[in-house]
């Protein structure tokens, strides 16, 4: 066990109240199980954000909690093996866990997605947690990532709206590549549709394959660079969330 990290699942009760003590951070990954096109699996956003987790405790301070593999996932609702909570339930889930987690002694918490539609029903459950609860909120999906992929082969469907292209893909081939086929890999640009942008039509009636960009331009070499630069990212974003204070030797002080 690392110094500034803890896996809350395979640690034992009383390792997690000691870590707490010390450091009363945690760090919730957000998922999703829905369509990834034909050559990822459904799984792809959970274990992103799980390697992601991962990697910014190790490089920060937190205790990891279990990746939540199920999201808000509405606009994929038609496709088989899409998996979703409803806006509410959702909500309700990162609030029951952020009241565990204050019970437990949390006093920071990072909510980090890599499914962008969890990040509406997140920023308004957040919203409402500061009013029954001292613990402080951050949440974070993909902080600046057009700067993390200024060296991308393909543009992005809408400017931060992609899904199964480049990014996933590149990001996949560089985690588990044994998931991924990129034998059918595709590139597809559904065109504009008002009713998706104004009304209630779904993002996954606009697509043939699931894919929204190009995703056979992805490579293991992109994902390992993204993915550096993704963790490099939220743990800015962490440590200045946490502003802690370190020692001569550049660790971090007890929490008193």
């Amino acid at each position: 066990m690392s110094k500034n990290y803890i896996d809350a699942a395979t640690a034992t009760w009383q390792e997690c109240r000691d870590f707490l003590q010390r450091y009363p951070f945690a760090i919730l990954p957000l998922g999703a199980t829905e369509q990834h096109g034909l050559h990822l699996p459904q799984n792809t956003d959970s274990l992103i954000a799980e390697a992601l987790a991962l990697q910014v405790g190790k490089q920060s301070v937190g205790m990891i909690l279990p990746t939540i593999p199920i999201g808000y996932s509405w606009v994929w609702r038609d496709y088989p093996g899409s998996l979703t909570f409803s806006f509410d339930t959702f909500r309700s889930v990162i609030k029951d866990i952020a009241v565990s987690l204050g019970r437990n002694g949390c006093r920071v918490l990072l909510i980090m997605t890599t499914h962008g539609a969890n990040s509406q029903p997140i920023k308004y459950t957040i919203r409402e947690l500061v009013d029954h609860t001292p613990m402080r909120v951050l949440r974070a999906f993909y902080p600046n990532l057009n700067q993390v992929m200024t060296d991308a082969d393909s543009t992005a469907w809408q400017p931060l709206n992609f899904h199964a292209e480049e990014f996933e893909t590149s990001l996949m081939l560089h985690l588990h590549p044994d998931l991924v086929d990129m034998t059918k890999a595709v590139s597809e640009y559904p065109p504009y549709s008002l009713d998706y942008e104004m009304s209630t039509l779904p993002m996954g009636a606009l697509s043939e394959s699931g894919v929204f960009g190009d995703a056979t331009v992805a490579t293991a070499e992109k994902g390992e660079k993204w993915f550096n630069r993704c963790v490099t990212n939220i743990v800015k974003v962490w440590e200045e969330f946490l502003d802690l204070p370190t020692d001569e030797s550049g660790g971090l002080y007890k929490i008193n």
